[in-house]
């Protein structure tokens, strides 16, 4: 009977490891969501009763929770009914990296995940073909919506989403990556009219504002964010001081590009081409080249797909399926370009990490 016993526990070892870390997740939501670990002062301890007052919650459901963060060493309970942070939980707090990256997982990760076996059951056991229809838009009650539809749809999905894409746009830095130096000559020859750098799906223009820092030589006014009318429509009532000249330019990368950003010496595709099928992935760059002029380039800014790649590598590009996009090598970014009349020119890679600058130009 022990020897049966044991067999069993062994059997559902890594299923009990699967339970404790799906549970986890959703505790530590649960206190993000409401303030929780706000609400325990950073020395010292507060009962339950009084966190269960502070923010509106039963004290028995409260208890229950905070079991599991005691018992999983999150938070600590030096006297009965009481709870007090650790170094762990204090990064759990509203304004921390640690606790918008949970949520933002949970989100974007976490629930579409679980919808991933329906939609294969409805759809075939296939990566999804439209940006319109995958996982994600099951998960947050959208399946006709990609997921800057969705976005848009879900303000407080959209909220956290663009403050992760914010606060982590300092991990792909373009400096010490690309040399824009080529510019410098080329701007003072171009007509005054002409854009000279278009950042497509730049969203707030964080990524512009820190080329113009690094290359003043670039006027401002010459240079845009074309992005959804929502995006630009936020991105305007939030704009940094830095770019109150760019133009703003709203539109969908689906259709011909307006008169504002046609023939642009630069276009960038800065972390969006992953997000969706080689379909659109197809199109954008089909929209690109029927607006570019003879000496455009493209830059693509995004993570690779290498050829030893880890678990962890892996499972992003799981993450981007979810959505209806892909991680791609060099080779594959190449091939949707070079259907579209583009020829790859020279690729920059990021020391620091495993994304990279592939220059187009037309072929």
């Amino acid at each position: 009977m022990e020897e049966r016993r044991a067999q069993l526990r062994q059997s559902l070892g890594p299923a009990m490891g699967y339970l404790n870390a799906i549970v986890e997740m959703g505790v530590l939501k649960t206190f993000i969501d409401y303030k929780a670990f706000d609400m325990i002062p950073d020395s010292g301890s507060i009962s339950l009763s009084e966190l269960a007052r502070k923010i509106g919650g039963e004290h028995e459901v409260l208890e229950r929770l905070a079991a599991h963060l005691i018992a999983a060493d999150f938070l600590t309970s030096p006297a009965p009914d009481h709870v007090a942070h650790t170094a762990k939980s204090l990064t759990y707090k509203s304004e921390q990296m640690a606790a918008g990256f949970l949520v933002h997982v949970f989100n974007m990760l976490f629930q579409p995940m679980a919808q991933l076996p329906t939609y294969f059951a409805q759809h075939g056991l296939a990566s999804p073909k439209h940006a319109d229809v995958t996982p994600f838009g099951l998960a947050w009650g959208h399946p006709d919506k990609d997921v800057y539809g969705i976005l848009e749809a879900e303000p407080a999905l959209a909220k956290v989403f663009n403050s992760m894409v914010g606060r982590s746009g300092a991990l792909y830095p373009m400096k010490g990556v690309y040399d824009f130096s080529w510019m410098q000559q080329q701007v003072g020859s171009l007509d005054g009219e002409r854009p000279v750098f278009v950042d497509i799906g730049g969203s707030s223009g964080l990524a512009l504002r820190d080329m113009l820092s690094d290359n003043p030589f670039v006027p401002a006014e010459r240079c845009a964010v074309f992005d959804l009318p929502k995006a630009i429509e936020n991105a305007a009532s939030s704009l940094d001081p830095a770019l109150q000249s760019i133009q703003l330019v709203p539109g969908s990368i689906f259709d011909p590009l307006p008169p504002a950003v046609r023939g642009s010496l630069v276009y960038q595709f800065r972390r969006i081409l992953n997000d969706f099928p080689d379909g659109d992935v197809l199109r954008s760059w089909k929209t690109v080249r029927e607006a570019a002029a003879s000496d455009t380039r493209v830059y693509v800014v995004e993570e690779l797909m290498q050829a030893n790649r880890t678990t962890f590598q892996i499972a992003q590009d799981i993450t981007f399926m979810l959505v209806g996009g892909k991680r791609r090598t060099v080779e594959m970014h190449a091939a949707l370009a070079g259907a579209a009349g583009f020829r790859l020119n020279a690729q920059f890679q990021d020391t620091g990490n495993e994304c990279a600058v592939l220059e187009f130009i037309l072929a």
